[in-house]
């Protein structure tokens, strides 16, 4: 038996917890916002919570979805006097604060000696959906396609930060350290 803790860090929080000896349907999934007047000021909310967190229920493993590492562009509508029109913008915010955020939540477990790893969304989609790429598909597909499973595992997701955060936590069992970490177990046990 495991408690496998998924987390997909974001300003609100997906979490799932994933018992692997009872049915999937028994996953507990929730959230919570993190606010915070500043990046450093929202990763010692992140702390706080995931120290509360492993306080109250403590996991055997912890999944955390990998932040994107890159700064991307994309385009943004804007409207001004002339009209609206289209701008080409980057990300550098959202990717350094996601990028403090999965930090302090890392720390926050690897001090409490709890194993983890991070998860790239392409792996806890091969995963969780079955397949992990799909060309053209946008953020908005890749969030219903994790509802629309939940909802097959009868899974009662209420945002999309929970529903991936239940993918990553069934993804659990498959990384390499969760591997390491139950077969020593398992080793030390006999």
């Amino acid at each position: 038996m495991a408690l496998i803790l998924g987390l997909d860090i974001a300003t609100t929080t997906g979490f799932a917890w994933y018992d692997t000896d009872a049915s999937l349907s028994a996953v507990r999934p929730g959230s919570f916002k993190i606010d915070g007047e500043c990046y450093e000021a929202r990763a010692g909310e992140m702390g706080q919570r995931i120290i509360k967190m492993v306080k109250q229920t403590r996991p055997d493993f912890v999944v955390i979805e990998r932040p994107a590492r890159n700064v991307m562009q994309h385009r943004k509508k804007t409207t001004d006097f002339a009209g609206e029109h289209e701008e080409m913008t980057i990300n550098a915010g959202t990717a350094l604060l996601l990028n403090q955020l999965t930090g302090a939540a890392s720390a926050i477990v690897r001090a409490y000696q709890i194993p983890f790893e991070i998860v790239a969304p392409e792996t806890w989609r091969k995963q969780f959906l079955g397949f992990g790429r799909r060309p053209g598909w946008s953020r908005k597909d890749w969030k219903k396609a994790a509802r629309d499973r939940c909802r097959q595992l009868r899974i009662t997701v209420t945002n999309d930060d929970q529903a991936d955060a239940v993918g990553l936590a069934f993804a659990g069992p498959s990384c390499q350290t969760f591997k390491i970490v139950q077969a020593r177990r398992t080793g030390a046990a006999a």
